[in-house]
């Protein structure tokens, strides 16, 4: 880098910093609460910076109905750090536009699937991705997470410092287990299956992880986890369970239900993957939605995921999308209609997935290079 452009790229940096100290110092009196980083993150990283424990300090009991006791792994307190420096009241307004930031970096990832222009830019006010982020939660990260890896495993060379960045790709997912093991699950496959070498590199750095987190965290917040789960405002959970329980079926039903409904978009995905032969763009779009509808433990907050999905149907479908709204429109004025229902992503993936692509020759679905879900990145990103 030429020494012109050094000074450049350090006053954009200090003007961008300057900008963003302004807006927090403006905005802090005015902010409304981030209820998750107003009663976890921001105590979580207070208790770090002050040499506690965040795992086994105390948190005010909340309308919740219990403790909102820290479960996320120990690396988010890395993010978390430079935010703890600051009064609440700034570092409110800093993670906001900190997680709008990441909501944005992700939508940018999906200008090789030609969701691509200023248009995407309004994806952030779904109300599927603007709850998270009122919320203050870190599913965005867990988005970004998933998207880089993609993009580093398809278009980018086998070595070390590409392992690492993968590697800390496969962190972000790990923000939140019960949805970053499932987003994982197919890329793993492929990095096995195309014996990637990168792969262990990702196990080594997810090994240490590991290790780190099970020295930091006592055993019995972890089993405490699942009771946490099934206590703490069980209204806002958006599972199949939680879904068939509001409508009131037969115990054996909804007991029966749920796993077959998880089975049958498993065994879909794995259709179109092995007509496929791989996992196009649009696969892992409708992967993404999918495991909102099959992870054991979801809320409205995690809905961001749709996003890759609901933007390829505005592309490709947008007859099909405004078919989801309408029929989401529907079920909210029903007696148990919510927004952040398992209802939402299930509908959205039914109308996306090409059904008669899966049960028979699968083309191309009007994506451009169905075989890889990143291609020709440098011209498309540059």
């Amino acid at each position: 880098m030429k020494g012109a452009s050094r000074w450049r790229l350090v006053a954009l940096l200090v003007l961008v910093g300057a900008g963003l100290w302004v807006t927090a110092v403006l905005a802090a009196p005015h902010m409304p609460p981030l209820r998750d980083f107003d009663q976890t993150f921001y105590p979580a990283i207070r208790y770090t910076l002050a040499g506690e424990n965040p795992y086994t300090a105390y948190y005010e009991e909340t309308d919740q109905g219990a403790p909102p006791l820290f479960f996320s792994p120990p690396w988010l307190l890395l993010i978390l750090l430079p935010f703890g420096l600051f009064p609440l009241a700034m570092a409110r307004v800093l993670w906001l536009l900190f997680l709008i930031g990441v909501s944005f970096a992700s939508i940018r990832l999906l200008a090789p699937w030609r969701v691509q222009g200023l248009w995407t830019l309004a994806l952030v006010a779904l109300p599927w991705s603007l709850i998270g982020l009122l919320f203050g939660q870190v599913t965005p990260l867990v988005l970004l997470g998933a998207l880089a890896a993609i993009v580093l495993v398809y278009h980018f060379p086998e070595s070390w410092p590409v392992a690492l960045l993968l590697s800390l790709c496969f962190l972000l997912m790990g923000l939140k287990p019960q949805l970053g093991i499932l987003l994982a699950a197919p890329l793993l496959f492929w990095m096995v299956k195309t014996r990637d070498r990168r792969l262990v590199g990702v196990v080594l750095v997810g090994s240490l992880a590991l290790l780190i987190t099970l020295l930091l965290v006592p055993p019995w917040l972890i089993r405490q986890t699942g009771e946490i789960s099934q206590t703490i405002a069980p209204h806002w959970q958006s599972t199949l369970e939680r879904e068939l329980t509001l409508w009131q079926l037969p115990p054996l039903a909804a007991a029966l239900m749920a796993p077959l409904a998880r089975l049958f978009v498993v065994g879909v995905m794995v259709a179109w993957a092995w007509r496929a032969r791989g996992f196009p763009p649009a696969w892992w779009s409708a992967w993404f939605t999918a495991v909102l509808i099959i992870t054991p433990y979801t809320r409205a907050y995690d809905g961001i995921l749709m996003l890759p999905m609901l933007a390829q149907m505005i592309v490709y479908r947008r007859w099909h999308f405004l078919a989801f709204v309408a029929l989401m429109g529907l079920y909210i004025l029903s007696p148990n209609g919510e927004l952040g229902s398992v209802v939402a992503p299930l509908t959205a993936w039914l109308l996306f997935v090409p059904w008669r692509g899966t049960a028979g020759e699968i083309g191309d679905w009007r994506l451009e290079n169905n075989q890889s879900p990143i291609s020709n990145l440098s011209s498309q990103l540059d």
